[in-house]
């Protein structure tokens, strides 16, 4: 049983984010940069995590996801502090 719409609104973009996201995530490697999957991805779920309100904190609604790029060099440089 499914709760309530509170916002249909709101329902209509969590539907149209899940669908975006599943295509990007069944693209084959080959064509995953020529469609900036990587990105398109992290903007889908961040979008959707705002959107179903699992924002941790209001500075996180507002900050900007992360490219995979500076993902990866912000995790470097907190593994080599940690080394």
């Amino acid at each position: 049983m499914r709760v309530p719409s509170v916002d249909p609104k709101q329902d209509k973009l969590i539907e149209h984010f899940e669908k975006k996201l599943a295509y990007f995530q069944s693209l084959t490697s080959h064509r995953r940069e020529e469609e900036a999957a990587d990105e398109a991805e992290a903007t889908c779920r961040a979008m959707l995590s705002h959107l179903r309100g699992n924002n941790r904190t209001e500075a996180a609604s507002t900050a900007q996801p992360l490219t995979l790029e500076e993902w990866l060099d912000q995790n470097d440089r907190e593994t080599s502090q940690d080394d």
